[in-house]
């Protein structure tokens, strides 16, 4: 146990040290690398144009937080809750649900294409189809729209693996406090606030966690939807679309920079790691108060 536990910090600690250390020079990822010092940092943070990707970026991992935290992690508390109760047609919805979660990303980001197509999206179509042409869009070419769709279709196919933490919590529930608490009248309002919620403690503080990582850390389904660009006017950019950009696609003023890259990979490191431990320290709180 510890040889594996040693090996899988080495695999950790050995890449994020490196990172460091390509960060402080120009290098393009092949040939010599010519020592910058904080140049990386200061154009990540002054240069206009860069710090103006960073900061979109990054307000966008955050919008999508919010909505991680505040709106699915409620939904997915809800539906595990009504599947729990065995409502009529569960079975139905839990596979509805569970689809998107067990088919791939790239199919679901192509089906979300396919629906959101100006030119060629079912959505458009139906509306045509119905005589509101009106009602049609570029939705995910409209950057007033676009991100909230974009939310919409990762939640739809994430939102499966933290139901999932909150049905086997609810399977831990001794059913006979429930029982007596229907003998004693609660109704189901009072037991689900009053004996469900608190024993939900643990599972919601690691939906927390594994939402706010979700969140900070996405690529795929933007990638896929959006391209490397983050869709128009980056609308759909994310930090880890900002870096595979500047580390790897030739967007550091026209050339590939893996020295700036690193340097947004590190950045985007010491943002998470904050977070988390700020998190951590409210979460412990809740726990021992519960």
């Amino acid at each position: 146990m510890l040889p594996g536990f040693c090996l899988y910090t080495l695999f950790m600690i050995v890449p994020l040290f490196t990172a460091v250390g390509y960060s402080f020079f120009d290098w393009s990822g092949v040939g010599p690398k010519v020592f910058s010092g904080l140049k990386n940092y200061r154009n990540l943070f002054t240069d206009p144009r860069l710090s103006a990707f960073f900061w979109n970026a990054l307000g966008n991992n955050f919008r999508f937080v919010f909505v991680a935290l505040f709106i699915v992690i409620p939904i997915q508390l809800g539906l595990a809750y009504l599947f729990d109760i065995k409502i009529k047609g569960y079975r139905f919805f839990q596979t509805v649900i569970f689809l998107p979660y067990v088919v791939s990303t790239t199919i679901i980001g192509f089906l979300s294409i396919m629906v959101f197509d100006p030119n060629l999206g079912l959505l458009n179509e139906l509306f045509e189809f119905v005589g509101k042409e009106v009602w049609k869009s570029s939705w995910f070419g409209d950057t007033k729209r676009a991100f909230g769709i974009l939310s919409m279709v990762i939640c739809w196919q994430g939102i499966a693996a933290g139901m999932l933490i909150f049905a086997a919590n609810l399977k831990e529930i001794p059913r006979e406090v429930l029982e007596a608490a229907l003998i004693d009248g609660a109704g189901g309002f009072r037991r689900f606030f009053g004996i469900i919620l608190p024993y939900l403690v643990p599972s919601i503080t690691n939906n927390i966690v594994l939402g706010t990582i979700w969140g900070l850390t996405i690529f795929d389904i933007p990638y896929i939807v959006g391209g490397p660009q983050g869709g128009v006017n980056n609308s759909m950019d994310f930090m880890n679309l900002f870096f595979y950009r500047f580390a790897f696609g030739g967007s550091y003023y026209g050339e590939t920079s893996m020295g700036f890259g690193a340097a947004i990979s590190v950045v985007l490191f010491v943002i998470i790691l904050a977070v988390a431990l700020v998190q951590l320290a409210f979460l412990r709180k809740l726990e021992r108060k519960y």
